[in-house]
């Protein structure tokens, strides 16, 4: 009886091979590919202390998003979206008019966060033509959402810019007032509500 499994141990590497060899042959390769979706990134400015501004340009660095951990333990950490803008002027983005920053395939799954990186912010002040400091606040947003197969997913960021130069020693900030967020062109959840 040892020696049975002394052969059996011996060949189980080799028989254990073979079968994976034969599930991938036999595995179609639609089946390996990801099914993917579409993911849509957009920007505006919620008007507060934007109207101070002849022009503000914003140089994005990177847009980030985190998958959910789950059985696809690798896809953990931050992955990079290659945007369409690296820099743009938020004083054309008021109201309704957004600007696009990334639109593309992406593999479906579920997302628990996003993080809009910026590189540089540029202010033009209207009442003197002077160029003036504007502080970056934006980090990290813990935000679920999901990328459906054959889906549409749709992120609004809506940023503003506030002035505390009545808080001396701080002036002007860059941050997040809120987010939309459609799936299929629905909205699935507004922040703030309404």
């Amino acid at each position: 009886m040892a020696e049975l499994a002394k052969i059996i141990l011996r060949r189980a590497p080799k028989f254990l091979l073979m079968l994976l060899l034969v599930d991938c042959l036999l595995t179609p390769a639609s089946a390996v590919q990801p099914e993917q979706g579409v993911l849509e990134i957009q920007i505006k400015d919620h008007r507060d202390a934007i109207g101070d501004f002849a022009k503000l340009n914003i140089t994005i660095e990177k847009f980030l998003i985190s998958p959910k951990p789950g059985l696809k333990f690798w896809r953990t950490g931050w992955h990079e979206l290659k945007t369409t803008y690296a820099s743009f002027d938020l004083t054309q983005y008021i109201g309704k008019k957004t600007v696009k920053i990334y639109r593309g395939p992406i593999d479906a799954g579920s997302f628990e966060a996003f993080h809009l990186k910026i590189k540089m912010i540029e202010g033009l002040l209207k009442k003197n033509q002077r160029g003036t400091i504007v502080k970056d606040t934006i980090g990290p947003v813990k935000l679920s959402f999901d990328v459906t197969p054959k889906g549409e997913t749709v992120l609004l960021i809506d940023l503003v810019v506030t002035d505390f130069s009545d808080h001396p020693p701080r002036g002007y900030e860059l941050g997040l007032r809120g987010y939309e967020l459609y799936a299929n062109g629905k909205l699935i959840e507004k922040v703030p509500p309404g």
